[in-house]
């Protein structure tokens, strides 16, 4: 039976050594929202058209990964086992194990670790332009240079939206200024520490072993996590799903949400075909 609707809340709770902040709504089984590592991404405004709707079936969770939105900044250079440990570390403080994790680029590599290291704490896991990483060492600095050397202006801005979507237009003046907000901050914080506090892992081998049922929804236009990297992902991992769609870039959650809502709560639901 779906719970009934409520409008998302804003909450905050420490997890580990990081005061967290998420954005909460529904009833029932938990669901995890992770965002990519875009600039000026945070969970609230990445899953915008996807909290309210997914909450008519699920207890809905939106966190802000360390470093980004409103959750504490770091005071030391991270790599990404240190986002995993803040990923369980909220899941616990929240009472939300198992949950059902969806995420988003770098949500997923965070997602990915934890369904493949711990699957008793995930029961369907749903990856949204991801492949697993797997970048070779001396191409690592190239593929992470448009986040690492991004200097938050209004234009850098606008031709990063550009790079993720398929149409760029589809966000509106409100979540702009959101993003651009969340950045200014997020790359404050970055200049204060002396560098960006990312790796990209290697999990590949991590898809190979997935006992989590898993679904791929990729972008058949995405020119950051291309459509065939994600095909590469989803035929490695045993009994996963594939779902394209077309018109679309980095974030279906975002260019197509209708479409995405539905494509998940079946996935989490257990019922599609």
């Amino acid at each position: 039976m779906a719970a009934v609707v409520s409008k998302p809340v804003e909450r905050y709770v420490q997890a580990g050594e990081y005061k967290t902040h998420y954005w909460e709504a529904g009833e029932g089984e938990p669901v995890i929202l992770l965002h990519p590592a875009c600039p000026g991404a945070n969970g609230g405004t990445e899953y915008r058209h996807s909290i309210e709707p997914l909450s008519r079936h699920f207890r809905v969770l939106a966190p802000d990964l360390i470093g980004f939105g409103k959750t504490d900044r770091t005071w030391k250079m991270l790599k990404h086992p240190a986002y995993v440990e803040h990923i369980i570390e909220f899941m616990k403080a929240v009472d939300a194990v198992p949950a059902n994790l969806v995420s988003n680029c770098r949500g997923g590599l965070v997602a990915i670790s934890i369904a493949g290291e711990h699957p008793e704490m995930v029961k369907r896991l749903v990856v949204i332009g991801n492949a697993g990483g797997g970048i070779p060492p001396d191409l690592e600095e190239k593929a992470l240079k448009p986040y690492s050397e991004f200097v938050p202006t209004r234009e850098n801005l606008r031709h990063s939206l550009e790079r993720c979507y398929f149409d760029a237009g589809k966000v509106d003046d409100e979540a702009f200024e959101q993003l651009f907000e969340s950045a200014e901050a997020q790359y404050k914080a970055y200049q204060q520490l002396g560098g960006y506090p990312m790796d990209v892992p290697n999990l590949k081998p991590l898809l190979a072993q997935m006992t989590v049922p898993t679904l791929f929804i990729c972008g058949r236009d995405d020119k950051v996590l291309t459509f065939e990297q994600a095909i590469k992902g989803y035929a490695m991992t045993p009994g996963a799903r594939l779902y394209a769609m077309a018109d679309c870039g980095l974030h279906p959650q975002l260019e197509h949400p209708d479409e995405f809502n539905h494509v998940v709560t079946e996935f989490l639901s257990g019922r599609m075909a």
